[in-house]
Parts: structure tokens; sequence; C-alpha cells
């Protein structure tokens, strides 16, 4: 893009306000309005010469956010937005502190040929690109910042590079080849194992006894995958080695937890050590935390619906915001976020955490040690003096720390926290049994978010749906009316999982007038809360149901992270009966295991009807016996169909009373063999077999009349009986 501007730049007004006392706009205002024509400001209107304020002040008076201006800026002067998240610390030395602060620039990276710099004030002057590009040695590209941010990056760059004097641990350097003579192979393959690790994108890394030697599993996207085996001395060697390096005992049969610091190229990567002794050795489990990662609704792939509900959530000046979910579903990574975008120059943003895992610039973080009296009450007790207008505690684990949250609610903080309950809705009644006054608590209450991760499906390699379906996708089809757009595959760049990445869903509820008149009476439950909710409460289900028909996860992922409630909320939502689920979605069989109706006949003709059935596979056996063998050696069949023809036939001559006890003592038979199995029956009888039709009718056990003409009454029978209660044969 050309440059907008004809004219050299000049330097800020006066503080006399020179640009005043002319008509000539501020260099701001002008930005503005190359996007924004019809935004002005009055000429008697005097801009503040500190170029912060400046930058406020023009933004509130042409009614725009920061990040507007700071595109307004970047299009008048044909350069691009740069974003904090861009910074690598790790090259401080292009360019000397003094030069950056005297023309307000800062570098955000630089590669072999190209500095990247930002600056909230484009009006640089040849003398002064000429000084910039001497300096940095390499070409320049210039972005756009505003001055609150590259004033954070600043004191982040600068201080990142001045060594021990920072006060930080010394970083395991990973790719160092300096490695001490006694110990080099076991370094090398620590270093090796964590290289990988990062590489691989992985959250954590388990080393962990294994059939006497030792086993390394990473968790990626959520899932743990078997990297290596190692012989016994490598994974005492490796203990050793991270004891070392944290600071910790060697004592094997002590449970411990450190800290340490890896530096790979230019990402500062923290560890957090956790060491316990097991009966054949120890276990250590590292937690990979990148202290580079960038915290946004964004980048945390956060559907526009969703950002928008949480950043209505946290406008409020007051009251509690909570995050539920359990472990590793993402509730950290989202407050982080949101304390982000709430972090400005003029808001006082305070932390309690167990423990500090990412180190937030510009945000007071306090670590709990109960042993030195910091409790997650007292220590938000002493914060509370310390005139915050943002609190975050990590959890909400007692009464007394709920109580304190909630008055410091009522009092003007905006408190975030997390608590673990199953949704949403269920932390209403979970804050009363923490013994908190209903009524304050409808007061102080401003939402509440469940939060679950799926993965995502690789770009690189999904394909769209097709038919022949499977099971989950058919039922989604049936529930909502459209398949899902693509399902994976797998390749190199996903390591061959189909998946690359994760997504959030969550169930938000913002407590609506209604709902804090139900709390105030001493409504707790579900069903009546979510009734009231109405419209102020979005489901997880119809979070995942966006995701899936748009082609980034699946309906298995959303099952794997949500359970079987998945399926019944989604059917709620389109008005189907839950109880009209296929039951095989519900089945804990392997994954990818077909499963299996054991059908106990000789009859060529029924075996062909009934493996016609979508769903299921079938498997065919002659007697009650044959299909007790199968039974015991396999744990696939869900439902068993027996053949009426196999009863035994009244002989010429036999009288009823006999025929009777015959067919009685049959049914005994197969429920002396088979009832212990607990599986549901379905018998398939002829119009022949009257006697046996009275006998099963009389005992109640599920029946269909055999029509050759139409396997899917059979089918249908057969869906009938397994969405219900399991109906052991009788």
């Amino acid at each position: 893009m050309v440059c907008v501007w004809n004219f050299v730049c000049q330097a800020t007004p006066s503080r006399h306000g020179a640009n005043a006392l002319s008509n000539t706009p501020h260099w701001l205002v002008k930005s503005v309005q190359t996007l924004y024509p019809q935004r002005s400001v009055a000429p008697e209107v005097e801009i503040s010469p500190d170029l912060s304020a400046a930058w406020q002040q023009v933004a509130s008076l042409c009614q725009l956010s920061v990040p507007e201006l700071t595109a307004c800026v970047a299009h008048a002067f044909g350069l691009k937005v740069g974003h904090v998240s861009q910074l690598q610390p790790g090259d401080a030395q292009l360019l000397p502190q003094a030069l950056c602060r005297e023309l307000k620039v800062v570098q955000l990276w630089a590669n072999d040929h190209t500095a990247c710099l930002a600056t909230a004030c484009p009006q640089l002057s040849p003398e002064q690109h000429s000084r910039l590009r001497f300096a940095a040695a390499k070409a320049i590209e210039l972005v756009v910042l505003p001055p609150d941010d590259i004033d954070t990056c600043l004191t982040r760059l600068f201080a990142a590079s001045d060594g021990p004097a920072c006060g930080k641990a010394r970083a395991i350097d990973l790719l160092s080849t300096e490695l001490p003579g006694d110990d080099a192979p076991i370094v090398k393959f620590a270093h090796a194992m964590l290289r990988q690790a990062i590489d691989s994108r992985a959250s954590d890394v388990h080393v962990h006894p294994f059939v006497g030697g030792g086993a390394v599993r990473f968790r990626v996207d959520g899932r743990l995958k078997r990297i290596a085996t190692v012989p016994r001395e490598t994974l005492e060697g490796l203990s050793r080695y991270f004891k070392a390096q944290a600071g910790l005992e060697p004592n094997p049969l002590k449970p411990q937890d450190g800290r340490l610091r890896l530096a790979y190229g230019r990402r500062d990567i923290d560890v957090r050590l956790s060491i316990l002794p097991a009966f054949d050795g120890e276990r250590m489990v590292c937690r990979l935390l990148d202290q580079s990662r960038n915290f946004s609704l964004q980048d945390s792939r956060f559907s526009l619906t969703d950002q928008q509900t949480l950043r209505r959530m946290t406008r409020n000046s007051a009251g509690i915001v909570l995050l539920t979910g359990p472990t590793g579903s993402g509730k950290t990574s989202t407050l982080y976020a949101l304390l982000t975008e709430l972090n400005t120059v003029d808001v006082n943003i305070m932390t309690i955490e167990d423990p500090v895992e990412y180190v937030l610039p510009g945000i007071s973080q306090v670590q709990v040690h109960a042993k030195q009296g910091l409790s997650f009450a007292d220590t938000l007790r002493s914060i509370l003096r310390q005139d915050p207008d943002v609190v975050l505690v990590g959890e909400i684990r007692d009464a007394e720390t709920a109580r304190i949250a909630t008055q410091a609610a009522l009092t003007g903080h905006l408190v975030l926290s997390t608590l673990h309950t199953n949704d949403a809705l269920s932390t209403l009644p979970r804050l009363l049994d923490l013994g908190l006054d209903a009524s304050i608590l409808a007061d102080a209450l401003m939402g509440v978010v469940s939060q679950r991760l799926v993965r995502r499906l690789c770009d690189t390699c999904r394909q769209p749906t097709a038919a022949p379906h499977p099971p989950a996708e058919a039922e989604f089809g049936r529930l909502t009316g459209e398949y899902p757009a693509y399902r994976p595959v797998g390749c190199k760049a996903c390591d061959y999982s189909g998946y690359r990445g994760r997504l959030p869903v969550i169930e938000s509820l913002e407590i609506s007038q209604a709902l804090r008149q139900a709390m105030v009476a001493g409504e707790r439950r579900l069903g009546a809360l979510a009734q009231l909710a109405g419209s102020s409460r979005r489901s997880m289900a119809a979070s995942a149901k966006d995701w899936i028909v748009s082609g980034n996860t699946t309906p298995d992922e959303a099952q794997q992270a949500m359970g079987m409630g998945f399926w019944r909320e989604l059917a709620a939502e389109h008005g189907i009966a839950p109880e009209t689920l296929n039951p095989q979605l519900g089945q804990a069989g392997q994954s990818g295991q077909r499963l299996k109706i054991l059908l106990l006949s000789s009859d060529a003709a029924l075996v062909a009807a009934l493996g016609q059935h979508p769903a299921y596979a079938v498997e065919p056996v002659n007697d009650a016996d044959a299909a007790l063998a199968y039974l015991k050696q396999h744990n696939d069949v869900i439902g068993l169909v027996m053949d009426g023809g196999l009863a035994p036939k009244p002989t010429p001559g036999q009288a009823s009373v006999d025929g009777a006890q015959a067919l009685a003592d049959w049914l005994t038979g197969l429920r002396t063999q088979l009832a212990w199995a607990g599986l549901p029956g379905l018998f398939v009888i002829r119009t022949v077999d009257a006697e046996l039709k009275t006998l099963l009718t009389h005992f109640g056990a599920p029946q269909v009349d055999r029509d050759d003409a139409d396997p899917g009454a059979l089918h249908a029978a057969l869906n009938r009986l397994l969405q219900e209660p399991a109906h052991p044969i009788s």
C-alpha cells in the first residue's frame, strides 16, 4: 500500500498545544479519517503531547477502540498491524535499548535478512530509518502497535536479555553440544527426548517403569502416545538427571515436585516436574509450558459466538464469572485469554494461583504456599487491600474462599475463578452447598462457562464424508438433519492421527433475572433451572454441533469429550426422544470394533435378513451350546436374537400338555445357558408357532413375527429392544 502522506514526519506537538493553535489536524486524527472520513476532532481540542495519552484521547474523541485506531494508523502509513504475540525475546541485542526507547520502537522478530520493528508513531524521518537499518544490519519491516503494547514489549524484551540479573534460574540449553563426560549419554538422551516433545507439540512427557525397564510417552492433543522403551539403567539415569537439574533430593522413596527451564532456540520452556515412587521404579511427568505462548480467545479457536459470550460476561465492572470442567479442559488457558484482553494500563489485575504456570506481563501473580501462610483465602484477603480491579482466583476449593470471592464481587471487583462441576447448571447448587447465601450469590454471579476440548481435524488430510456412514455419523445426521462435513484420514503433518490441535466447546450460562429469582427462592433442581435459563444458556452440544457441521471435528470426538451426554443433549435440542438413540454409540468396545448381534438360527434367509441391518454385524450360531461358547470368548455382542424355528415341534399324537412342557423346558434351557450375559433377547416366531407365541407372551418375552418380505420390520423390532433397558431372555 502506498503511503497517503506527502509530508515529512514531524515531531509530536509541543506541550503548549501547537496543533490546537493551527487548523492542521493531528496526525492521529488524519489517520482515522483515511478509514472513517466522517470522524473529526474540533480544531480547538488540544491533543496530549504524550504519545500514549494521545492515542487514548483520539480513540475516545473519534469513538474508536484502540485496535480500530491501530488499524487506521497502519492503513494511513501503508503498514501492517503487529501483535504482541509476535515478540521473540531471543535477539534483544540486535538493537540497543537506548535507541529503541528514543525512537519508540521495539523489535518483534528477526531472521537472517529482515528485522520486524513495531512502532506506535510511524512518522520516522529518513535519518531515523537509516539509524535503525545500521543498528540492525538488516532490512527493516515496520508494523504498528499501540504505545502501551510497545512499552510492554520493551520491558519484556530487555528484561529477558538481562541474564542472571533478572533472577531466573539458568536454563538448560537443549541445543548445547557441551555435555558432561560421565553422564553424556543420559543427558544427550534427555535433551533429545525434550526436543522431540516440543517439536511434537506435546503438553506432557511421561517416563515410567515398564516391564523391567521404562517407557516414554508424549501427550499430544490430549492423547497419550508411546514414543520409546528404555532399559532400567536409562530410566534411573533420567531420574537422577532431572532431580539434579531441578534441585531436588536424590531420595528415590519420596514424592517430589520441581521446576526446570529449557532454552530451545528462541523459545523459553518452563517444565513442571513431578516425581512419584512406584512399585518398580519412579514415575516422572514433565509438564511443558511455553512461555512465549500468546493467550487470546481468537488464538484459542473459540467460535465468534463463544468469544462474544465470554467478553459479554467479563464486561461487567463487578461480579463473579466461573469456568468449570475437568482437569485438562483448558480452563486456565481461557482465564489467561480473558485476562489478556482485560489487561490495560488503567486496570489493576492480580491473580492467586497454585501454581503459577505462565507469566503474564503487567499482571501481579501470587503463588499459593500454605506453609508460608499463603492459602487461597488468606491471599485473597490481602489482595483485596491492594486495590485490584480484576482478581483471578485459581480455584474455589472451600466455603471460605467462596465467601470472600463473593464479597469481593459485591464490593466492586470483577472476580474470575474455576470450580469443578460437570456442567454450568450444576454450579448453582454446588455454590449453595458451600454455604453461600442464595440472595448474595444471585447478586454476585454474572455467568458460568463449562468447557471441554475436542481434537481438531487435520486440514491437510481430512476428507469429505460419504455413504456408507459409520454409526456416529449416521446418528448425527438422523438427529440434526445434517451430516458431518469431514472425517479423519491421517498424514505426516498430523503424525497419521487424522487430528492436529484442539478446539474448545463450551456450555455458557448467563444469569438472567428469572434465574436470579429462582436462586433466591432456593430452586436447586437442574431441570427447572435449565427451563428458566432459556435463551441465556447455550448448550455444549450446540457448540460442538457447529464445529462438526463446519468440518472442524467429528461426532466421535464430541462423544469422547462429553460422553453420551452429547447425544442426549443433541437429541433433546432437536425434539427427538433420547430413548431412540442408537445404543451402539454407548458401547465401550475397542476402538473401531463393530458390535454384533448373536443370532441363534440355521435359517439362511433369516441370517440374510438380519444381516442387512446398517448398524450391527450378525454372528450366526446353530444352537444354545454354540452361543454359550461364543459369548465366553468374545465381548462384542450387544443383543441376542433367537429363531423360534429351533423350538421343539410336537410329534404326531403328542398331548398338547406335553408339547407345552417341551417348549417351556426349551426356554428354561436357553435362560440357564445364556441369561448370565445379561443381554437383551428377541424371539423371531412364525405364524405356525402359535403355542410358542402364547408362552412367550405369558412370560413377557420380546418377540416379532417373521415376515420374509419385510426385513425392515425385524430391524425396527431389534432397534426398539436395544433402546430399552436390558430384557434378558426369560
